[in-house]
Formats: C-alpha cells, sequence, structure tokens
C-alpha cells in the first residue's frame, strides 16, 4: 500500500484552510467535540465501532484490536470510498484523525488504492490543539480590543452582528451558543454541543481568518455559560477601549421580549427562573412565575431587568469608560459604535 504524503499544519494554515478539502476521519463524537475549522466528517470507525476496539485493546491487545478494526471498516469500504468520491472541487484532499496515526494512514492508503489523491495533516488533530493552545498562550500584542457594555436589553449583540462583516467583530456570544445571561441556553439549539475546545476554536478561525487589528467585543464576564475565555484574551479585552450604552427602560424591555421570544419558550425561560430563586427569593420568583404564565411579558421582564439583572451590571461597568453612546433603537446605536471603531482601528 503506498503512503500518502504529509502535509504540516504549519504549511496548511500559511496557505490557507479555503484552499483544502479537510476531512476528519475520527468518530463522530470526537468531530462533534472540536475538529479543525472547514473539515468535513467522515469517520473511519463510528463512535460504538472506536469503543469496541478500545475495549479489545485494553482487554486482548493490539494486534487483535487492529485486526477487529480490519473487520468493522472492510464491509463500509465501498461506501466509505463512495463519500470522497462526493467530493467535487478540485482542492486537494487532506485527511486527519487523532494524531496522525493508524486511522488517517488507513484511510489515506485505502484511497489512494482507489485512485484518489490525499494527503495526511502530519501529527492529526492534536497538532492543531497544541497551535490553538501555543496561539492563546502566546497571544499576539497586534490584537486590540473595543468592549461594548451595556445593560441587559439594550442590544449589544444585535448591534455587533449588524456591524459585522462591515468590521471586525468577535461575537463570543456567539462562539459559546449561549446569550450570556441566566437565561442564555434559550433559543440556542448548538448550546448542548459547545465544549470548551470548540468555543476556543471557533475565536481562534475569527481571528485567524481576519488577521491582526481592533476587534470590536461585547463586554462579557471571562465565563458564558459553560465555557470560560481563554485568560489573554481576556484580559486584552479587559485593557482596551471601553464603551458605555444608555438605553431608555422601555425600549430595553421591548428588546429583551423580542430577542427571548417569551412565547416560544416559556418552559425554558421557567426552568431557567428557578435557578434564580436564590439570588432574588422564593417570593419573587413566585410572582414572575405568574406573570409569564399569564403572558404579561413586558411586567416580567421590568421586574427581572430592575431587580436582577441591572444591579449585576452596575458592578460590572467600567468606573471611567472612554466612551458613553445613548441610543432608544439598534440603527442609532450601530452607527454612533461604527463611528468609535473607525476613530480607534488603525489597520
Amino acid at each position: 500500500m503506498s503512503v500518502a504524503a504529509e502535509l504540516s499544519l504549519k504549511h496548511i494554515l500559511e496557505r490557507g484552510i479555503e484552499h483544502f478539502n479537510l476531512i476528519d476521519v475520527r468518530s463522530e463524537g470526537e468531530f462533534i467535540e472540536d475538529t479543525i475549522p472547514t473539515s468535513v466528517n467522515i469517520p473511519l470507525l463510528n463512535n460504538e465501532e472506536r469503543a469496541k476496539v478500545g475495549t479489545c485493546y485494553v482487554q486482548i491487545g493490539p494486534k487483535e484490536a487492529r485486526l477487529l478494526g480490519v473487520d468493522l471498516v472492510s464491509p463500509k469500504l465501498p461506501q466509505l470510498i463512495r463519500s470522497f468520491l462526493d467530493i467535487k472541487d478540485k482542492r486537494l484532499t487532506v485527511v486527519f484523525c487523532w494524531r496522525g496515526g493508524l486511522r488517517s494512514a488507513s484511510t489515506a492508503g485505502l484511497l489512494k488504492l482507489a485512485g484518489l489523491d490525499v494527503s495526511r495533516i502530519e501529527g492529526g488533530y492534536k497538532s492543531f490543539r497544541n497551535h490553538v493552545n501555543s496561539f492563546f498562550q502566546n497571544f499576539s500584542p497586534d490584537y486590540s480590543f473595543i468592549n461594548l457594555y451595556g445593560p441587559t436589553g439594550c442590544g449589544k449583540t444585535a448591534i455587533l452582528r449588524q456591524l459585522d462583516g462591515n468590521v471586525r467583530v468577535l461575537d463570543l456570544e456567539k462562539a459559546a451558543a449561549h446569550k450570556g445571561s441566566s437565561f442564555g441556553e434559550v433559543d440556542e439549539p448548538e448550546y448542548q454541543n459547545v465544549t470548551q475546545k470548540n468555543f476556543e476554536t471557533k475565536i481562534w478561525y475569527k481571528l485567524y481568518r481576519e488577521k491582526e487589528g481592533a476587534y470590536l467585543v461585547e463586554g462579557e464576564s471571562m465565563k458564558i455559560g459553560k465555557v470560560s475565555v481563554p485568560k489573554s484574551l481576556f484580559s486584552r479585552m479587559k485593557s482596551g477601549v471601553s464603551v458605555v450604552a444608555e438605553v431608555p427602560l422601555d425600549a430595553r424591555i421591548s428588546f429583551t421580549v423580542d430577542n427571548y421570544k417569551p412565547e416560544l419558550y416559556k418552559d425554558e425561560i421557567l426552568r431557567s427562573l428557578s435557578r434564580l430563586k436564590k439570588y432574588i427569593g422564593n417570593a419573587k420568583a413566585g410572582e414572575l412565575a405568574k406573570l409569564l404564565d399569564a403572558g404579561d411579558y413586558e411586567s416580567f421582564t421590568k421586574i427581572l431587568l430592575e431587580s436582577y439583572y441591572d444591579p449585576l451590571y452596575m458592578r460590572s461597568i467600567p468606573d471611567r469608560p472612554d466612551y458613553i453612546i445613548r441610543y432608544e433603537n439598534i440603527e442609532e446605536g450601530k452607527q454612533q459604535l461604527e463611528q468609535i471603531y473607525m476613530e480607534n482601528n488603525n489597520t
């Protein structure tokens, strides 16, 4: 069996990920936990098969485990080859597994026998993970941040997402699939698949694609849902430019109701509300539950903002922000923040 050429991760990143068909041949579980951006998952062994081979390796031995792997893969070879043939474009196809070992070598060898030109990533996914760790450990001083602070309901995320594409924006809530609040999981179907590793990968990929320079970012706490912002990034954010948004309460209530869609996610909101009892008390939580059940979403939101979110917010904003912006709708806030970005971006 001919041996597929190995490419270093450094070569792939310098040329640009978009110039390759990256194929992750690890199991679907490994792929969901994290992978190299743009990769497609074509597992050599699925979750169950991989577990069987691993058990065989431990209980019987490596030779028997390899033979079991052959038995499991052999019936799937025609479909495996067809999956690779379905990749229509002319970019170089590169396969990888956990550390550039048996799974990627076997896949590449089989595909070469079928007449397909493929390469492997030297060191596999592990080399990519090491790269991401090193990226944050040695965080370039050429990345800077303009932080948008504001009370819950002022539309910070909506403003940043409308600006993304016109200016550099690092959307941490999107990477975390979480709104950054006690109700942050509501209407976030991808939240269940978020891991610390793929959260960091999404951040890295954004910064890799858009290069060094100034980025708009929401003034977050270090923890967003179940993940944490890398320490070096969080420290750089805190040393950046601060912008504080001041928005009338009525506008905040309206935007919050529109954003969280309580008429569609009442059960999810009630579950989140139960976790707040220790902060707001049983009586207040009960009052809020009744308002939610009655469909009085505006009163529900007003009480929650004033009694819970606003006190927390007042403890988190900078004492002396660099800018204060005031607006009553997203478009006004967007225009003001874009102007501040232009004033502070030198690239």
